[in-house]
């Protein structure tokens, strides 16, 4: 046994024949184009098949000690050589010999003599496809790889949500009422809320995107927000200094932020609230229900982007409903949206807790529970007296 002198590189053919001049002749077809490695008998033939991993094999089928057939079938009953392709080039030309030959592992079948144009095509086709499923089951792998490393670091975006989303918000002198249902593991709505003095902060986002870049961006913005709020009581204010920072950072990205952003003064009674392109927040009172609409563009769109502010008068008693737009952006069975009068389902008597179960019963009611989307609503009421008055509108 041996091989012929070709680059290192060509394809690699195993002939495997116990008579040595069946070997010179599909030695002379395939030399020139070919890495040609032969064995006089199944034993060496499988022994080099190990060793070489050749990209075909040529197979007789009769020869002493280990026939083609029983050759075959060790050879594909070996996992390291069971995806090379193996074509029997015999004399023996019975139906029964050839459907064997298949049903033992063999990809094709050719008859002795040999057609050189005829087997080198074979032969080509064959190689052709293997490569095709070798390149096939590299990217499989690669791809596997790139999986296994995705799945880590969604992993570790699950656990870093999980630190910096709250899993309620107690804040002196108000109840409130959280629902996060994240469409995947790696959510794209943000909440939070804080007391400053005697100013409490809540604010509702929803981030484009459930990527993992999404989930380092909502760390980034629950540290500035806090940062930048600090003794400071005008969400427009707060929001377009925290945009200088975060147009920066989402310059090309093509993420953006909506978000609401509410200032609440407990010595004033007075509520501030500034909206980034966000879904209208709900205010509930003796008077009845007030709807809060966007006063700018999103975050991140532009440096000069500005945000008006509304003033609300706030009394004991009040309800403010926050939500993102996985619970109205759901269709029922015809197709139609959720209409937001599911919000005029509520009144100033319901509890934070009541005002998230109702106005979430009546949407799941509607897309018959499915959700496409994030899905998160804040709920907070006013616990304390107030006295002192401020502007509405």
């Amino acid at each position: 046994m041996g091989s012929s002198i070709l680059k290192e590189d060509a394809q690699k053919i195993l002939i495997v024949d116990d008579t040595i001049a069946n070997i010179q002749v599909l030695n002379e077809i395939f030399h020139s184009e070919y890495r040609i490695f032969f064995a006089t008998s199944g034993t060496a033939g499988i022994e080099i098949a190990h060793r070489e991993l050749p990209d075909i094999i040529l197979l007789d089928v009769m020869m002493p000690e280990l026939d083609g057939y029983e050759t075959c079938s060790i050879l594909k009953a070996d996992p390291v050589t069971a995806g090379i392709p193996v074509i029997f080039v015999t004399a023996m030309g019975e139906e029964e010999d050839e459907t064997r030959g298949l049903e033992v592992g063999a990809i094709d079948y050719l008859m002795k003599p040999v057609s050189p144009p005829i087997v080198k095509a074979r032969v080509k086709n064959h190689l052709e496809l293997k490569s095709g499923r070798d390149l096939l089951e590299k990217f499989g792998k690669e791809l596997a790889v790139k999986n296994a490393t995705l799945e880590k670091e969604r992993a570790l975006a699950h656990r870093l949500l999980g630190s910096i989303l709250p899993e309620k918000i107690n804040l002196p002198g108000y109840t409130t009422a959280v629902c996060y249902r994240p469409s995947n593991e790696i959510g794209g709505d943000f909440f939070d809320g804080w007391l400053d003095g005697d100013k409490a902060h809540f604010l509702i986002a929803d981030i484009s995107g459930h990527s993992i870049s999404a989930a380092l961006f909502m760390a980034v913005c629950k540290g500035l927000f806090m940062s930048i709020g600090k003794g400071k009581d005008d969400p427009g204010a707060i929001m377009a200094e925290a945009n200088q920072t975060l147009v920066k950072m989402l310059s090309d990205s093509g993420m953006y932020l909506t978000m609401v952003y509410i200032v609440c003064d407990r010595e004033r009674g007075l509520l501030k609230a500034a909206s980034a392109g966000h879904n209208p927040v709900y205010l509930y009172s003796q008077a009845g229900m007030t709807g809060i609409d966007a006063t700018g563009p999103p975050i991140g769109w532009e440096f000069e982007d500005f945000w008006d502010v509304r003033e609300y008068r706030v009394n004991k008693g009040d309800k403010i409903l926050l939500y993102t737009d996985g619970l109205i952006e759901v269709r029922n069975a015809e197709g139609l949206y959720c209409p937001e009068e599911i919000f005029s389902a509520v009144d100033a008597s319901f509890t934070p807790e009541e005002i998230l179960e109702k106005v979430l019963s009546v949407s799941e009611s509607f897309c018959n529970g499915t959700f496409d989307d994030d899905l998160t609503l804040l709920a907070f009421s006013i616990d304390f007296d107030t006295s002192s008055g401020g502007a509405n509108g």
